[in-house]
């Protein structure tokens, strides 16, 4: 008896290894694919904007890292005594519009030279829906809790996706020989309805699948969540987002066909390593102590002189 519906991915040929750098945008799923490989060594980075959610703004991120944008006060609004960017999340917020400056031109600094040399660029798209200002017509990536009034709340056209899309590839391909993954992302934004949420969703699909061509391919990630773990103890409590267990799931069917024998083996030492160094001692002995630490430092020596090529963090 067959109780599920497995999906069959074919292998990708071409492969991720811990010698290319890989850049992620968009929504939070990407954050969390882009979490497991930094865990297991890899060269990667994320979100020069903080998480988007929107096709349209996640364009309009990789033409700041393509341009090298550098924003200035007045490219900032601000309220309640915050400085903040419609361009980004509320992360980089600050009430000092010198600090938010320096951290926002400091992350698109940072993120071109990664991105510039990044081998994969996985893109994961999360809505349609977008909040439209009314003072200029721009898209912003995050209201930040302004007014509802302050914004007009639409529905992105099937065209509007295809053309952002399109001048997102075109954007990469400026600059990088890239691969492009799209994933779309599992996570239900439920605020918008039930029906609308599909809407959503079934607009970005249909955008992907159009965008598909040479050097640009699709993982199935939403697929996976609703199609193969179709069961509520995959969700996290707020049954929005998909929890750990389906997370790494669907982390292992990405694996699966993106990484090769050699690189799933690097994987299997990295992982015995930060098991070692994520131990903590229960004993009070400070000899025991400070036999795991200098356990911990030969491990973090050992590896690193195996794989040179590897980014491992590691304070004793």
């Amino acid at each position: 008896m067959k109780l599920r519906t497995e999906i069959f991915i074919p292998e990708s040929e071409k492969k991720i290894t811990h010698h290319d750098k890989t850049y992620f945008s968009g929504s939070c799923f990407s954050e969390n694919i882009a979490s497991k490989m930094k865990y297991y060594g890899f060269d990667v980075l994320s979100n020069s904007h903080g998480i988007l959610f929107n096709p349209v703004s996640i364009k309009h991120g990789f033409m700041d890292l393509v341009l090298q944008k550098t924003y200035r006060t007045t490219d900032l609004r601000t309220a309640n005594d915050i400085y903040f960017s419609y361009a980004h999340h509320g992360s980089f917020n600050s009430n000092q519009p010198e600090k938010i400056l320096e951290k926002i031109n400091g992350s698109i600094t940072e993120h071109a030279a990664h991105f510039f040399e990044s081998k994969f660029v996985i893109i994961t798209l999360g809505s349609s829906w977008v909040y439209e200002t009314i003072e200029n017509k721009r898209i912003a990536a995050n209201c930040h809790k302004q007014p509802s009034s302050f914004f007009n709340k639409r529905l992105l056209s099937l065209e509007e996706i295809t053309d952002s899309l399109q001048a997102t590839i075109e954007l990469i391909g400026s600059v990088t020989k890239a691969e492009i993954i799209f994933t779309l992302s599992p996570v239900k934004h439920l605020k918008d309805g039930f029906i609308e949420n599909q809407h959503s969703k079934s607009l970005l699909h249909i955008a992907i699948q159009k965008a598909l061509k040479t050097g640009v391919s699709y993982f199935p990630a939403y697929e996976i969540m609703m199609d193969d773990l179709r069961d509520y103890r995959f969700w996290s409590e707020d049954m929005v987002h998909p929890n750990e267990l389906a997370i790494n799931y669907i982390w292992e069917k990405f694996s699966g066909i993106y990484f090769d024998e050699n690189t799933n083996n690097i994987m299997k030492d990295v992982n015995s390593f930060r098991q070692l160094t994520n131990h903590r001692s229960l004993s009070s002995d400070p000899k025991e102590i400070e036999d795991l630490k200098i356990r911990k430092e030969k491990a973090f020596q050992k590896i690193t002189n195996k794989y040179p090529h590897i980014k491992i963090d590691y304070e004793s």
